[in-house]
C-alpha cells in the first residue's frame, strides 16, 4: 500500500493545455438592471429617475421607465417668458421606452443602443402677464384695471422618441454615464385663464409641440 501510495505522487501531473502569455477570460456578468439619474431636466427644475430592467438575464432587449417630477422656478434655459423670477412650474410624467442593446458587450450597461417609446407630461404653470379684471375703485363701483396679475396655464404633453445612445462603465465599478440623441414628435393641449400657449417659445419649453430633438446624459448604476 505504501509504495502505491508511493508511485501515485511521484507520477507526472498533466495540466490543461494553455496558450503561453494568456489567461482564461470570465465572461460577462449578466445585467440585472439599472437605476439612472438624468441631469439636464435638472435644468428645467425637473427629476428624472430611470429604471432599467431586461427582459430576462443576459438579455439585449429591456425595459425602461422613467418617472418624471417637476418643481421649482422658470428660467431663460426654458422661457423667456418669465417676470420678475416669479414663474413657477409644477408636474410630472411618465416615459416608457424599448431598449436594445448592439453589437457584444464587455461588461454590463456598457456599449451602443436603441431605443423607441412613448411618453406623457403633465405641467402646471403659474406666471404672472398683463390681464383685465374688474376692481372696486374709491367710489365702492368696480371699474376693470389693465395690468400684471398672477395667471395659471395647464399643459398636457403626449410625445413620441427613438433615440441612439452610449453607455460607458466607469473601470472597476458599477457606475455608468449615458448620453443619448434621437428624433421626436409632440403633442401639447394647454388651458389657460387668458388665450393663448404662454409656453411654447422654444423646443425646451414646456408647452412646445411638434418635431424636437431629444438630447440627455444621465449617470446610473448598474445592478
Amino acid at each position: 500500500m505504501r509504495r502505491l501510495l508511493l508511485l501515485a505522487l511521484l507520477l507526472p501531473v498533466r495540466l490543461p493545455a494553455q496558450t503561453p502569455g494568456t489567461f482564461p477570460i470570465a465572461p460577462p456578468k449578466p445585467r440585472l438592471g439599472a437605476v439612472s439619474v438624468g441631469t439636464l431636466p435638472l435644468l428645467a427644475s425637473g427629476y428624472h429617475l430611470s429604471l432599467e430592467k431586461p427582459w430576462r438575464p443576459g438579455s439585449r432587449h429591456s425595459a425602461v421607465l422613467t418617472p418624471q417630477w417637476y418643481r421649482g422656478r422658470v428660467n431663460d434655459l426654458t422661457s423667456d417668458l418669465h417676470q420678475n423670477g416669479a414663474d413657477r412650474v409644477r408636474g410630472y410624467g411618465l416615459d416608457v421606452q424599448h431598449c436594445i442593446y448592439l453589437g457584444p458587450q464587455q461588461a454590463p450597461s456598457d456599449g451602443f443602443y436603441v431605443s423607441y417609446g412613448v411618453s406623457y407630461q403633465h405641467f402646471r404653470m403659474q406666471f404672472q402677464a398683463p390681464g383685465w379684471l374688474a376692481e372696486p375703485g374709491p367710489d365702492g363701483l368696480y371699474y376693470y384695471q389693465y395690468r400684471l396679475r398672477d395667471q395659471m396655464e395647464t399643459i398636457d404633453r403626449y410625445s413620441a422618441s427613438a433615440v441612439v445612445g452610449r453607455q460607458v462603465l466607469f473601470p472597476n465599478t458599477p457606475v455608468f454615464f449615458d448620453a443619448y440623441l434621437g428624433i421626436g414628435l409632440r403633442k401639447a393641449t394647454s388651458r389657460a385663464v387668458i388665450p393663448g400657449n404662454y409656453y411654447a417659445a422654444s423646443m425646451s419649453d414646456y408647452g412646445h409641440e411638434g418635431l424636437y430633438i431629444p438630447v440627455g446624459f444621465r449617470l446610473g448604476v448598474a445592478l
